[in-house]
Formats: structure tokens, sequence, C-alpha cells
């Protein structure tokens, strides 16, 4: 997050600001705040918002978390590189079984109204786009426990053969990515969508196969902060300087 540099301390004016507007205003603090790092350890999000600390749950953004293991890649260019970080999602999100089945009934009956006979789930799955994924299906973490093992079942299963394109090139450097989950192991709690946090908000229903689904937007990461700076730099004119800037 950009922040205006106060040269007479450590701390960012905006988050004091921040901090000082929602007293100001009465209103309760925020849920949970989405970083891009500095989620633990002596140099976390509390050395700015001192005075949220313990109040508000801090997790690490899961795009910035994901980007990381592509240092223990050889190369973004392979092949196989999509389907692994595809596959790293994965470990890391479960579809909410309700909401799928609602889906995939909703794509059923598409399919049978064009004339396709009996369509097995996997084809149906085949059908789903990722945006109506996203509009009408909500998604939850596994746990740590459970997101531990499926991402080390995961490297290792594209340390093997199955990590080498067809000239046999790999796709992971083992020992950039062995140096790589030992640093981001201790992140996974970090990971991990709060308990009693709702991070989803129904905007509306749409018509599918003639069932009526609930569409969603999730308020979870940092897309929307990241949003709202590409909106600032568009709708300010003038020259964009980032000198006394710190991001956190």
């Amino acid at each position: 997050m950009p922040c205006a540099q106060n040269t007479g301390s450590n701390k960012c004016v905006i988050f004091q600001g921040l901090m000082k507007r929602y007293a100001d205003a009465n209103q309760p603090l925020p849920q949970v705040i989405y970083v891009d790092r500095d989620c633990c350890g002596p140099s976390n999000i509390f050395t700015v918002f001192t005075e949220w600390q313990g109040k508000v749950n801090v997790r690490l953004d899961v795009w910035h978390f994901m980007r990381r293991f592509s240092s223990g890649c050889n190369t973004d260019s392979h092949p196989l590189y999509a389907l692994f970080m595809k596959q790293l999602s994965t470990c890391i999100f479960a579809w909410n079984d309700e909401d799928l089945k609602a889906l995939k009934e909703a794509k059923r009956s598409e399919l049978l109204a064009k004339h396709v006979p009996n369509p097995s789930d996997k084809a149906i799955m085949r059908k789903i786009t990722k945006n109506e994924l996203a509009l009408h299906c909500r998604r939850t973490t596994r746990g740590v426990e459970q997101t531990t093992k499926l991402i080390s079942d995961l490297i290792a299963a594209f340390e093997g053969e199955k990590g080498r394109d067809t000239l046999g090139v790999p796709l992971i450097n083992s020992n950039r990515m062995t140096e790589e989950w030992d640093k981001q192991i201790k992140h996974i709690p970090c990971l991990q969508d709060p308990q009693n946090t709702q991070l989803y908000i129904q905007t509306g229903t749409s018509k599918k196969g003639g069932h009526s689904l609930p569409t969603y937007r999730c308020c979870r990461g940092s897309t929307s902060l990241e949003s709202f700076h590409l909106h600032l730099n568009r709708f300010i004119p003038g020259m964009y300087l980032s000198l006394y800037t710190c991001s956190i």
C-alpha cells in the first residue's frame, strides 16, 4: 500500500490518519487487512497500525503468496507454468459445495436445452468458465494442515517427469524451490480466512438454464485496493512521482 513517508518517524502519515478517521467517526474497525508482505514477524503491519494491534486480523494476499513460487521455477514461460500456478491455487482454496452444485445444475439445464444428451459431470465442468465460477461460487481456504500437505505434494509431483516439457526441460529448479518453500511454509497460517468473517457479498441474482443463481463479490485480497490506486492514477492529472513513498 503506497503511503506518504513521515520523515520524522518510521510511521506512515496515511496510516495514522486512517486510524484517526475510524476513531473520529466512531465506526467499528475493519475485520481483516490484506497485505502483500509483512503479515507476520517483527516487521508486521502493526508497526504502523499500532492502535489496531490485537483487534484486526492480518492476512497475506494469496496472489502475492503464489507469485513467490515463481522464483523456484526455471522460467514462467514454461508450458507447464500456468498449470502449476492453477494447481497451487487449488491447494489453497476449495469451492463451496452448495454453490458449485447449483451452478452445475444450471449448466446441465443449459446443455440439455442445446440438445446435449445426458452430459457427464466432467463435460459440465469443462463448460463452466472461470468467470462463471468466480461470479456464482464462493471459496474458502482449506486450513493450514491440508494446504501444507497439498502444496508439498504439488511441488513433489512437478519435480518429477510430469514437470518436464516435450524437450525434457524441467519446470522446477529443485534447489531454488526447496529454499523458497522453506521460507513460505511459515506463511500458510497467514493465508487462512478469519473465522466468523463474511468475505462475500451477494450483489444480485442471474438466470442460467432456467435456474436463478446468486452473484457474489469477494472482498478477500488486495485487488480492490490496487484498483483504487489505478483509479487515482487515471483520475488525477499530472506527472506521477514515487519519491517519499513506502510500501507495506
